[in-house]
């Protein structure tokens, strides 16, 4: 058999757009006819292989100098195919030192203090040939017999109810589990309700320290709020909040925080990403939700959402 079929080249020019989940909720965990996995916080990957290995991010970029210890990925494949998957390290942190690193030298270092592992969820291609009209429950068979568990990749183990595992997820701090329909197609580039993420959200007040500047339809009120809270008696920065606003909470909000105009609230200028319009004295809250990990007071809020203001 070619060790390079047809597909592989096919492969790398159309670039695979992976199919995309929707955002479920707790009524979710217990579904008939779907199943649970993990999910992992790491950087979505299509694996092709086929006597080699080809990486593409969720755009269709080649990452696959990135991430050199899965060069022999093909070798653990029984057959040439293509797999949907995601690269991750023991946390979140991990992927963040090695996704955006191109040089070489510093992927070699990198490799050694951040170690990664790729998840794989689902295949595609099976020798050639599309295997994405068959039930996600027979692809997950097809899955578990063609890859072998080795030392850079497996596939993903699953569970036939949520509830359990999206608490465990939850006391470990992790961000949610994955929801499918069993009997679900695989829609290349599609977002659909047969795959579902539940996230591991919470809700808290934090002060408003300043706004960033407005781009666009934006120009005119503000980007985002700069938040803080107090982390032993010290103002802290935790990031900042830009989406979740309707057009007249942007215009009330920064008619309310131009009466508390100041100098920087902090001991030192946190780097805020876009530029700063103004600081304002840290008076008035507003509630966040955001997803929850294990929280350090250096570390800044994920997928950030404004719900209110709060006295």
């Amino acid at each position: 058999m070619d060790d390079q079929p047809k597909f592989f080249t096919e492969v790398q020019r159309t670039k695979i757009q992976p199919m995309l989940a929707e955002l479920g909720s707790a009524k979710d965990l217990d579904r008939k006819d779907w199943l649970y996995e993990k999910k992992i916080d790491g950087v979505r990957c299509v694996a092709v292989l086929a006597g080699k290995t080809e990486l593409q991010s969720r755009t269709g970029k080649s990452i696959t100098h990135r991430f050199p210890e899965l060069a022999e990925l093909y070798r653990q494949s029984g057959k040439p195919c293509v797999l949907d998957g995601e690269i991750a390290g023991v946390d979140f942190n991990t992927i963040q030192h090695r996704i955006h690193l191109d040089s070489p030298f510093r992927i070699r270092i990198a490799r050694t203090q951040y170690p990664i592992y790729y998840y794989v969820f689902d295949i595609l291609y099976l020798d050639g040939e599309s295997v994405k009209q068959q039930p996600l429950i027979t692809r997950k068979a097809i899955l578990n017999d063609i890859l072998a568990p080795g030392p850079y990749a497996k596939p993903l183990e699953w569970a036939d109810s949520g509830e359990s595992l999206f608490e465990e997820q939850k006391q470990k701090g992790l961000e949610g589990i994955m929801a499918k329909d069993k009997y679900a197609t695989y829609l290349e580039g599609k977002r659909w309700p047969t795959w579902l993420k539940v996230k591991n959200f919470k809700e808290a007040p934090y002060y408003i320290c300043g706004v960033t500047e407005g781009e666009n339809e934006r120009s005119d009120t503000f980007g985002s709020l700069i938040l803080g809270e107090m982390v032993d008696g010290k103002l802290t920065y935790v990031g900042n909040v830009g989406s979740g606003f309707t057009h007249s909470q942007l215009s009330a909000t920064l008619a309310a925080l131009t009466l508390y105009k100041g100098g920087c609230p902090f001991e030192a200028k946190p780097d805020t990403d876009r530029p700063v319009k103004f600081w304002a004295r840290p008076e008035l809250k507003c509630e966040v939700r955001y997803l929850y990990m294990p929280f350090e007071p250096s570390a800044k809020l994920r997928f950030p959402t404004f719900r209110k203001m709060v006295s």
